[in-house]
């Protein structure tokens, strides 16, 4: 039997896996150097002093589209469509905050205030929201060179929807990890045009570790391996003659043979140490080296014992004093510049929050409340943020949160703060929210490639290949491969 290995159990290593083993008669052996799986995507259990159990996942995740996108895709080629189910953000909607002021009834104010019967029934102009929803998918890749904030340009002036403007730009930071004057148009009008068309935004009961151990569960009820920790950490992936032989992984750097190695793990390590520079063209290794990863983020969560909040997803941007912004008007200034300046910690951030324990309360004991945030702590840059620092991002983290709800504080029973470099030591990236940034000299065209130059050797991760939003990107990356794989008898 041919025999295929995977490096990583992230949604693009379990996903392509899941698809493989399913659909084919390849044995595929998956290796993971952590204990659990699914990288970012990962959730484990967390206890507090009372000993009772939270389940607490390794980022902050909303999924985008849920089952109606390319996660239950996988899930629904495989057979196992029904094995996750999904809570969606409706009933209340998600809560936007920004600059202290709530965006859904700022809008609902301004729509009829001051208006006669006669006015309020003339036909309004599209909104951007509807414009980026009437938008076909293939015009979208017109945008890719594009930045967000040359599409607000367009759409707007040069004065116009500040306050749009303002949520657009913290949506695309959310999203991409990038600035507005690096964010590709094409990728956000894509991933939003794609999200409000299907309308399914949500989070998976169980947390989002169900996802990648469901893929992996179909990798092994197809007579497939998983590999955990020590056993599944790899050390080398074996070339010679520019061909793929296999791996060497586990304490003793035991050698697994096989025809294909599809790499999850991110791309920069994969060439450069797991590979080896010597292997692969100057220009490609260069290529490589030159690539830039998303924003970096850090993730709080907390559990407390009182219920604050009924909405099951919440964006918030706190208030700025424009004497800040160094004599800068509310129309000259960005999401960029209010929060990184001089790359200090600023003393409250734009926030992520995800409680998600009101979309399954099994997550937190009874009568509590398990919340998730995110926040960037760079956009589009590699900072090397000290362990002083890292201390005062999780208080800055607190200090937004507390904004919103000022009672947490009293009420924190458990919590967990993962920082830049946590994320960076375990996953690598650098401590980027997904992979390679979705800027303009990233995306559509300008992706790399998940077909790389050594025989037998692919990517499939957040770093290649794919589009969309978190782990959505790398789940559209796993699709694609496994097409072009089997479109090409699995050889190139």
């Amino acid at each position: 039997m041919n025999k295929i290995i995977i490096v990583g159990s992230g949604i693009g290593g379990s996903g392509i896996g899941a698809l493989i083993s399913k659909e084919t008669q390849y044995q595929v052996s998956l290796f993971e150097k952590n204990k659990i799986i699914g990288g970012r995507c990962a959730s484990y259990e967390k206890f507090d002093d009372q000993g009772r159990k939270w389940i607490f996942d390794i980022g902050c995740h909303i999924i985008s589209t849920c089952d109606k996108g390319p996660l239950g895709e996988i899930l629904n080629r495989c057979g196992k469509g029904d094995n996750v189910k999904w809570s969606y953000t409706r009933n209340p909607g998600p809560r936007v905050n920004i600059m202290g002021m709530e965006l859904i009834k700022m809008d609902k104010k301004k729509r009829t205030q001051g208006k006669t019967a006669k006015e309020t029934t003339k036909k309004k102009k599209e909104t951007f929201t509807e414009y980026i929803t009437k938008m076909p998918l293939e015009e979208t890749w017109n945008y890719d060179k594009m930045s967000l904030n040359e599409l607000f340009q367009q759409y707007y002036g040069s004065r116009g929807g500040i306050m749009s403007r303002l949520m657009y730009t913290m949506q695309g930071a959310v999203m991409f990890g990038t600035s507005p004057d690096t964010t590709s148009a094409g990728e956000f009008l894509r991933s939003v045009g794609f999200n409000n068309r299907k309308m399914s935004m949500g989070y998976p009961f169980g947390g989002t570790g169900v996802i990648p151990e469901t893929y992996c569960n179909i990798i092994r009820e197809n007579k497939g391996n998983i590999y955990l920790g020590k056993e599944g950490d790899v050390k080398k992936i074996i070339v010679e003659d520019k061909k793929v032989k296999g791996i060497e992984a586990g304490l003793d750097n035991e050698f697994y043979e096989a025809e294909i190695v599809i790499a999850n793990s991110d791309i920069k390590t994969t060439v450069l140490n797991l590979v080896g520079e010597n292997h692969f063209p100057k220009d490609y290794v260069k290529y490589i080296k030159d690539l830039k990863w998303g924003g970096q983020v850090c993730s709080l969560k907390v559990g407390i014992d009182k219920i604050v909040t009924d909405h099951k997803m919440l964006t918030y941007m706190p208030k700025i004093e424009l004497s800040e912004m160094k004599g800068k008007s509310i129309y000259q200034i960005d999401f960029t510049e209010m929060f990184f300046m001089n790359q200090q910690v600023p003393e409250k951030t734009g926030l992520l929050i995800v409680p998600i324990s009101n979309h399954d309360p099994a997550l937190a004991p009874e009568g509590c409340q398990n919340i998730h945030t995110v926040t960037a702590t760079a956009l589009g840059d590699t900072v090397k943020w000290s362990v002083e620092d890292e201390k005062k991002w999780e208080k800055t983290c607190f200090n937004s949160l507390f904004t919103l709800w000022p009672e947490i504080e009293d009420h924190l029973v458990v919590k967990d703060f993962i920082a830049t470099s946590q994320l960076a030591a375990r996953f690598g990236k650098e401590g980027a929210g997904t992979g390679i940034a979705q800027s303009v000299d990233q995306v559509g065209k300008n992706r790399p490639s998940m077909i790389s130059p050594i025989k037998g050797l692919y990517f499939c991760s957040g770093d290649a290949g794919g589009w969309g939003i978190g782990t959505e990107l790398p789940a559209r990356s796993a699709l694609e491969l496994f097409d072009i794989l089997k479109k090409n008898d699995f050889s190139n």
